[in-house]
């Protein structure tokens, strides 16, 4: 009689799943309440998901969602992968990997240009081939700092029932290059609706045309922003004098720099306040790191979006995919026959005609990476001749040059997911 599992894959039934996707939400600390039980439920019932089982029970699972996200100024279609949960008696079998890899094909199929993903750390979705995505800033500070003059007019209270016109004050939001937006009602309900959270918004009739939702913590605070929605500057900066305007009580506030200012140049001394409150729990300092990662799923997409205007930059380029040896697995047979790979010999034209199609000339100057690296530079997260030190990528020297100025630099998904 053999001891090995029996280990398959498949789409998720989520009647049927529920409670053993309940069960490793609370092994891995996802959740710890039944509040959280049944918000899941509504959370993957957005989207589409795949599972993997053991001995016919649900251990690990992984959920994507669509959206958009912007390439300079096209919003293109987005796979996000937004849940990857793994048991404890699945670890070490591949699971996740393989999991995440056939639902990457999927998205693909569904016509996504580009996927994306909240990273618990570095390395593991390198190898299906994300890139790293560009540094965002948080900034813990005495909200009494902020420069803002304006005085904010008094706001309404706002609850996870007003969870629809937060969404659409989110999706109205002016969006630069890299903004993310992923209107899923029932998600975003889930994320609001957590404990210990409120909301205070300004409204234009019916409209709300600008939001703030908190997490609170203890009579001073510090207060985290987890979500800031707005349709003008106007409205940015309204907020911002709200918060100024709780300073009498709240010592400090959390939140991810918006995309639209540079926060730091908006506080009154920032470096005496951080020197002042060193190892206080109401800390003022600033942090930059990359939370997010992204990948190219459909090139062609990807070429006709970008802005480029300079003179024509016409090259080969040789890429590798290593999603196509993940699906040499067998368990993903179908959606190895539906993935259209990137690997290989491309020609790729930029500027005013741009293009891209299958092909060689060798007398074209080369450019060879992996697509991790590919999706980086189209994104701007890092340039040509830095990639070369970081990322391996190689291409002559008047090739680096011209492509260091051809690709919009800063993208900021804006977007928790």
């Amino acid at each position: 009689m053999s001891n090995e599992p029996a280990i398959a894959i498949r789409d998720l039934d989520l009647p049927s799943d529920g409670a053993a996707l309940q069960r490793v939400w609370r092994e891995i600390g996802w959740s710890d309440s039944a509040r959280t039980d049944r918000a899941m439920l509504e959370f993957y019932s957005e989207g589409s998901a795949g599972v993997g089982t053991i001995n016919g029970e649900v251990e690990c699972a992984v959920l994507i969602q669509p959206g958009t996200m912007r390439l300079d100024a096209t919003d293109l279609p987005l796979c996000v992968v937004s849940a990857v949960t793994t048991s404890r008696i699945a670890r070490g079998l591949s699971l996740a990997q393989k999991l995440t890899a056939r639902q990457l094909a999927k998205g693909q199929q569904d016509g996504a240009a580009v996927a994306a993903l909240g990273m618990f750390d570095q390395g593991f979705y390198n190898k299906i081939g994300f890139g790293t995505g560009a540094y965002i800033n948080e900034f813990s500070f005495d909200p009494a700092l902020l420069n803002i003059d304006i005085k904010p007019r008094t706001p309404v209270r706002l609850t996870a029932e007003h969870s629809e016109q937060m969404l659409a004050t989110l999706m109205a939001r002016p969006r630069l290059h890299g903004n993310v937006t992923l209107n899923l009602p029932k998600t975003f309900k889930c994320e609001l609706d957590r404990g210990n959270r409120f909301g205070l918004g300004y409204y234009e009739g019916d409209r709300l045309t600008h939001f703030v939702w908190m997490k609170e913590k203890g009579e001073n605070g510090p207060y985290r922003v987890e979500w800031m929605g707005y349709e003008t500057g106007d409205g940015l900066l309204e907020l911002l004098a709200l918060l100024k305007s709780l300073a009498d009580q709240i010592y400090a506030v959390w939140m991810i720099e918006p995309p639209h200012v540079q926060l730091q140049s908006m506080l009154n001394r920032p470096f005496r306040s951080q020197a002042i409150a060193e190892k206080s729990k109401f800390s003022a300092e600033q942090e930059t790191y990359a939370w997010y990662q992204l990948r190219i799923l459909d090139l062609a997409q990807c070429v006709e979006a970008l802005d480029y205007v300079g003179p024509e930059i016409c090259f080969q380029l040789n890429l590798d995919d290593p999603m196509d040896q993940l699906l040499q697995w067998p368990e993903l047979a179908e959606q190895r026959t539906c993935w259209q790979s990137l690997s290989g010999s491309w020609i790729l034209t930029l500027g005013q005609h741009a293009k891209v199609e299958r092909g060689e000339d060798a007398d074209l100057p080369a450019l060879t990476c992996s697509i991790n690296t590919l999706s980086r530079l189209f994104w701007g997260v890092a340039r040509a001749s830095s990639l070369v030190i970081s990322d391996g990528l190689a291409a002559p020297a008047e090739l680096l040059s011209a492509l260091d100025g051809a690709f919009t630099a800063n993208p900021n998904p804006g977007w928790d997911f």
